[in-house]
């Protein structure tokens, strides 16, 4: 028992030894004086999972008081060259219709392509979130944040979750198109907070260890001891 380790399930500070009370199993937050019953947690099954090293796209630094990972798209995107290519030939061509619609005044060709024109300003944007965009990973004691910068992007939301809410980490498996009717499939981490709700926290990932890098590392800052969820990935 002497290595039990415990964490306040109001703030997540960690309990310290003398404040942890075995012949009872109560313990006592010495951060925001919560007393809790921590013979619940005695008796969850043990959930191992093979330690994740340091994927390639992703940086980490971690002190006592932070947790910091970035998510380099560039680097992690195995498909940037086709999109790249298919981004370039879609354009150029709507640009023939486009630079002949205006030289010939005939605008009536304008409204008639505009979907593929719309189509192709999302490809360009798209290309060029990748090819810029870093995801930022901050967990403290209080928040664990996501951020996607430079470029804002519809598809990847900033999120802001009270860290004291997070209850599980885990990583899904998701189709994400299809290619010849062949299912593409991405990776995911979904945050379950208190309560049941699930939040999504990364998605897009084509490389499995870079999602359980993320859950592996977020858990383990917060002492959140790893447990099964349904719909999640086993690999």
């Amino acid at each position: 028992m002497n290595q039990l380790k415990l964490s306040c399930p109001n703030c997540n500070a960690e309990i310290k030894a003398a404040d942890i009370n075995v012949a009872n199993t109560l313990a006592k937050c010495a951060a925001c004086n919560t007393v809790f019953d921590f013979a619940p947690i005695l008796k969850r099954p043990v959930h191992k999972k093979q330690e994740i090293l340091l994927p390639p796209g992703i940086e980490a630094y971690a002190t006592n008081y932070e947790l910091d990972i970035e998510l380099n798209w560039r680097k992690s995107s195995q498909a940037l060259g086709f999109f790249l290519f298919f981004t370039l030939f879609w354009n150029g061509i709507v640009s023939i219709f486009v630079v002949t619609a205006l030289l010939t005044g005939s605008y009536g060709m304008l409204a008639a392509i505009s979907v593929h024109l719309l189509i192709g300003i999302g490809l360009l944007y798209y290309v060029l979130s990748v090819f810029f965009n870093t995801t930022y990973i901050v967990v403290n004691q209080r928040e664990l944040s996501i951020e996607h910068r430079p470029l804002k992007s519809p598809f990847y939301r900033n999120r802001y979750i009270a860290s004291r809410e997070v209850d599980q980490i885990f990583v899904e498996k998701y189709v994400a198109g299809k290619t010849n009717g062949r299912p593409n499939y991405a990776f995911g981490v979904q945050a379950v907070l208190q309560g049941g709700k699930r939040v999504k926290l990364v998605k897009g990932l084509k490389n499995s260890d870079q999602a359980l890098y993320v859950e592996q590392e977020i858990e383990s800052f917060l002492r959140i001891q790893d447990e099964p969820v349904d719909e999640e990935w086993k690999g």
